[in-house]
């Protein structure tokens, strides 16, 4: 699994999305409990942001946070972040708070999951029809696949939900959502 291409093409497709963000949607309810939309980019943003600045030993940026420049703040934080994963990141050890040490391939393909969820959370918000990649949504579910049911991964405060069941003809991408605690139910706009 080429964790760096995967991601990228994650970014690209999440960052496309926010692209088209419009000025009423910013508090928009996300399916990610308590999260609006802004709260989702913003944290895509300090995501790629803290973990350039472990990869690379620099300070952490800090980006204009106005929405009106989160998208800039997204492009340029992701190709930062991917840089820095191009590089020597993969053989680093990165802190992920109570989650523990993670070596760097694994903090990856984490933060890839991370987006490509968000990256639905983010369309379900917005009232669009979320179009799977199932390459990438089958390497999420991989990965996903292997995350514990405890917490601080998973239930009430935790990153994620437990699982909920997928309907018996979902593709990758719907059984990925289900895994992560998420229903493909509509989400509500305001």
């Amino acid at each position: 699994m080429d964790l760096i291409s995967l991601t990228t093409r994650a970014h690209r497709a999440t960052g496309a999305t926010i692209a088209e963000i419009g000025a009423d949607d910013w508090d928009r309810s996300t399916p990610c409990a308590e999260w609006t939309v802004r709260d989702i980019v913003k944290h895509l943003i300090e995501g790629h942001d803290s973990r350039t600045a472990e990869a690379t030993a620099h300070p952490m940026k800090t980006r204009p946070s106005a929405d009106g420049d989160l998208a800039r703040s997204y492009e340029e934080s992701s190709a930062e972040f991917l840089a820095a994963f191009d590089g020597e990141a993969p053989e680093k050890t990165f802190d992920f708070g109570s989650f523990g040490k993670l070596p760097g391939k694994n903090a990856l393909a984490v933060l890839f999951v991370d987006t490509l969820t968000h990256h639905w959370d983010l369309d379900t918000a917005l009232g669009r029809e979320h179009h799977w990649d199932d390459e990438l949504a089958e390497a999420a579910l991989k990965v996903a696949s292997r995350y514990p049911d405890v917490m601080p991964v998973r239930g009430p405060g935790g990153a994620f939900d437990h699982a909920v069941e997928a309907p018996p003809d979902a593709g990758p991408g719907a059984r990925l959502i289900a895994l992560l605690g998420r229903s493909a139910q509509p989400t509500p706009h305001r």
